[in-house]
């Protein structure tokens, strides 16, 4: 039967620990390493995808803001042909206007004419048979007044006769010049209507006022839109060189103490060697023999 030392129990023993604990080490360096890019990786795709969506965003907003730039500018150019005809509506109105304003005072023109024409004449007409009528009567009182002085008779009653004709001449005289006075008067009263109504029919009829049409406000084309930066991000460090050679060197020390426990307790449990005898030999010869010693509980020896 082979019968195994407490030093190569040990040695065997704390190296498969020292195997398990580097493989772990190892292991775990390799996970944490991996995670590492992983979430590296992540991060670069996140960043480049915020940088997308902002980009995305901002075409996004700049083709809201042309739509509704379009649109404003159709509804300024529908604003802007209302307003170019209502300014042709009051220009037309003001056209019409000023043609009735323009015949009314023509015709207020010459109605004025007319009547200050006939006002005139009238005046005249009545100044001209007032003199034919005051020369006629003039002729008739020297008439009469020759007649008495024809027959050459004398005394206070041809006198009285004489003065009498001369008294009415002076009468006729003075109320033709009294008459004439009031006729003028009335003609200067009548021009004086005349004017008043002129002036009545003139301001008949105004030009038309126009309104006043404002154009539209002009839309702003508009901004483009600023991209948002996105938020700043961090990974962390990559996996540490120094935690890694702390677990080295705590799968290396648990090796070496899982060997130096296996050895005491092995020592612990070796018997004194008995006498070489039959059944009791290595079947290897006498170098394994050497390397191994009795091991109690299970037989043999040197």
């Amino acid at each position: 039967m082979i019968v195994i030392s407490p030093l190569v129990a040990g040695l065997a023993t704390g190296g498969l620990q020292a195997g398990l604990g580097l493989f772990g080490a190892t292991a775990k360096r390799n996970a944490q390493q991996q995670q590492y890019l992983n979430d590296l990786a992540f991060q670069n795709a996140n960043n480049r995808f915020s940088i997308w969506q902002a980009g995305f965003s901002a075409k996004v907003q700049d083709a809201n803001k042309q739509y509704e730039f379009w649109k404003e500018t159709f509804n300024y150019n529908q604003q802007r042909a209302y307003s170019n005809s209502q300014r042709n509506v009051e220009l037309l109105r003001a056209a019409d206007q000023a043609k009735v304003v323009g015949e009314t005072r023509a015709a207020a023109g010459a109605s004025f004419v007319q009547d200050s024409q006939a006002l005139s004449d009238q005046l005249r007409e009545a100044e001209m048979a007032s003199a034919v009528a005051q020369q006629q009567y003039t002729w008739r009182a020297l008439s009469a007044r020759a007649s008495v002085q024809a027959m050459n008779m004398e005394g206070n009653s041809v006198d009285r006769i004489v003065n009498n004709y001369a008294f009415q001449l002076g009468d006729q005289l003075a109320l033709k010049a009294i008459e004439s006075d009031i006729r003028e008067r009335q003609y200067t009263r009548s021009q004086a209507g005349q004017v008043a109504e002129y002036l009545s029919q003139w301001n008949s009829q105004t030009l038309y006022q126009e309104q006043q049409v404002f154009d539209p406000i002009a839309p702003f084309a508009p901004l483009p839109t600023m991209l948002t930066p996105p938020p700043p991000s961090r990974t962390g460090a990559p996996p540490s060189n120094a935690a890694f050679a702390m677990d080295i060197g705590s799968a290396l020390l648990g090796g070496v103490n899982q060997g130096f426990s296996t050895f005491q307790g092995m020592q612990a449990l070796k018997t004194p060697s008995s006498s070489t005898g039959p059944g009791t030999g290595s079947p290897f010869g006498s170098t394994f023999g050497q390397m191994f010693g009795d091991y109690s509980g299970l037989g043999g020896g040197n």
